[in-house]
Parts: C-alpha cells; sequence; structure tokens
C-alpha cells in the first residue's frame, strides 16, 4: 500500500514543474460510464456488469499539438454473472476502482472548434470487489496503460472512449465512455 502511495505521489510530482512554464493550462472534470469490466479471466469469478464515476484532469499544453495531463478516475458498480440463456444478469457484490495516471495527448487541431485527439496514459490504479469499509485497503494494486481516442468541442466540451488495461494482469480490464467539461 506505502509503494503504491508513493508511486502515485512521484507520478504528480514528476509533472509539476512542467506547468510552471506553460500559460495554457486546463482543468477538466467528467463523468464516465463503463459498459462492462473484465475483473477476471476466468469464467467462474464475477465480472462487473457496469461501472459509473467521475474524473478530474489537470492538463498543460506543450506547444500546438501536444498536451501532458495528471489523471485521477474513481469509479464503482455492482458485480455479477451474466446469463445469456435467461438473458438476466444476477448481481454478487460491488467493486470499487480507480487509476492515477500521467497522460500525454496528441491534438490534431488544436484551438479549432472541432479538435480530434488520441492519447495514452501510464500509473497506478487499485481494484477491489465485494468492498466493505473494513477491507478498504485489501484490494488488487496494479500499474495500469490508458489508451484513449476523442474529441473535444468549442474548445471545452470532451467526449473521449479510453481503454485502461493493468499491466500483468486481466483483473480490471475497462472500457470508459467519457463525457467532460474543459475550464
Amino acid at each position: 500500500m506505502k509503494k503504491t502511495i508513493v508511486i502515485a505521489v512521484l507520478s504528480i510530482l514528476a509533472i509539476l514543474p512542467v506547468g510552471k512554464a506553460l500559460a495554457q493550462n486546463k482543468l477538466e472534470v467528467g463523468v464516465n460510464f463503463a459498459p462492462r469490466e473484465n475483473l477476471a479471466a476466468a469464467d467462474d469469478i464475477p465480472n462487473m456488469l457496469y461501472k459509473y464515476g467521475a474524473y478530474g484532469e489537470y492538463r498543460w499544453v506543450l506547444g500546438k499539438f501536444f498536451d501532458f495531463a495528471a489523471h485521477l478516475d474513481a469509479k464503482a458498480g455492482p458485480i455479477g454473472f451474466y446469463d445469456y440463456q435467461s438473458k438476466k444478469s444476477h448481481s454478487e457484490g460491488f467493486s470499487i476502482s480507480g487509476d492515477i495516471l500521467a497522460v500525454a495527448d496528441f491534438n490534431l487541431f488544436s484551438g479549432k472548434t472541432v479538435n480530434p485527439y488520441i492519447g495514452i496514459g501510464l500509473g497506478p490504479g487499485f481494484g477491489m470487489h465485494n468492498a466493505t469499509l473494513d477491507d478498504l485497503f485489501a484490494g488488487h494494486f496494479f500499474i495500469y496503460t490508458d489508451l484513449r481516442a476523442g474529441l473535444e468541442l468549442f474548445r471545452h466540451f470532451r467526449i473521449s472512449v479510453d481503454y485502461s488495461v493493468p499491466l500483468l494482469s486481466e483483473m480490471f480490464t475497462t472500457l470508459n465512455v467519457n463525457v467532460g467539461w474543459a475550464f
């Protein structure tokens, strides 16, 4: 646990000096939805049925086409089995997950009304299922890699899709749909 906190703090501190030299910084907040999450590769272990969450991102603009961001994300939702024959889901508990990522984006039309972008992120994350307050720190800790693509409209409204994959594990792999506002 201490190692994960140290990695998270060092990840954020490593990018702070970059922001001092730049005038165009952006804060983004938003909500996300994960239609399904693979909690494990085995068929007999419950899968995430869906997740809702929130995220925040502080972005440093690094010239015309690139920006760099500190991204914080947290999601929660029920877990269970989906019976494909009866087309019903059976709830088995609750899951919580989140991550702190350093993200780099390439903007195709930065500063324009419509700006498509692609990006990649890396950083620590956690996940736990059947969680209670007593076992808050008894979850799984990972290093996440994140691939994303999105569209910024009118320089503020952002819609994106990202695919988060923990390194060396198949648990808590998530496809997210994000909607946010950049200030």
